[in-house]
């Protein structure tokens, strides 16, 4: 069909299905990835002694814990699923992924999460890497518990929970230095149970080993069993 004969601008038409195929191709080598990182997880699992699940169902994710990263947004979704001992600890690491936001102002934030089913007697508590508008919230009132004996921890994080004083207890000499020298973290303590992960970052299957040994050295940090 000639397009132009009939009254259709030609540029708009190819433009249009230009941008459609990139879409089409950008959707397809997004799904060959996850399908060889998925089998290159599975892989690294069998070498670590990992149990692998590919998939994970919807209704199995509030199971980890009730943590503030599982009620984010929308569109949540968590597969990749491996269990295990990290540290001697049993742990469970999943990539876990949710949207903000909608239409072209969305956006998805995905990343590995390591949930520990044990926290010892810490308090409930939420540690992220501080930003330029969590200043603005403290202005606001929004309460940041620093500690003066460690200004780089109180620079790279924002600390918050509803019990201030067992908060402080549980960041003692050890885990203020271990997190001063490694901003970027994001731990949550609730029910019992804790999760480690940095925001919008999976290991790649061959640094599952060393990403397993850094949240377990940020446990230890926290707990000592």
């Amino acid at each position: 069909m000639n397009l132009a004969a009939t009254g259709v601008p030609l540029v708009p038409v190819l433009v249009f299905a230009a941008v459609v195929v990139v879409i089409g191709v950008g959707v397809s080598l997004a799904y060959r990835h996850e399908k060889q990182r998925t089998a290159a997880l599975a892989d690294a699992c069998l070498r670590l002694g990992f149990t692998f699940q590919p998939g994970i169902p919807k209704e199995q994710i509030p199971t980890f814990g009730t943590f503030h990263l599982f009620n984010l947004g929308h569109s949540r979704k968590g597969w990749n699923l491996m269990t295990g001992k990290a540290d001697g600890a049993a742990a469970s690491l999943f990539d876990y992924r949710y949207t903000t936001g909608g239409g072209k102002n969305s956006h998805t934030w995905t990343q590995t999460v390591a949930v520990f089913a044990e926290a010892g007697a810490l308090p409930e508590f939420l540690l992220s890497p501080e930003h330029w508008w969590h200043k603005v919230g403290e202005i606001l009132g929004h309460n940041d518990i620093d500690f003066e004996a460690s200004p780089d921890f109180s620079k790279h994080y924002l600390l918050k929970g509803p019990d201030e004083r067992a908060i402080r207890t549980a960041f003692g000499a050890e885990p203020l230095g271990f997190f001063a020298q490694q901003p970027g973290w994001s731990v949550e303590a609730r029910g019992g149970k804790l999760a480690i992960y940095r925001v919008s970052h999976r290991p790649r299957p061959e640094e599952l080993q060393a990403y397993v040994t850094e949240v377990a050295a940020a446990r230890r940090a926290l707990v000592h069993d």
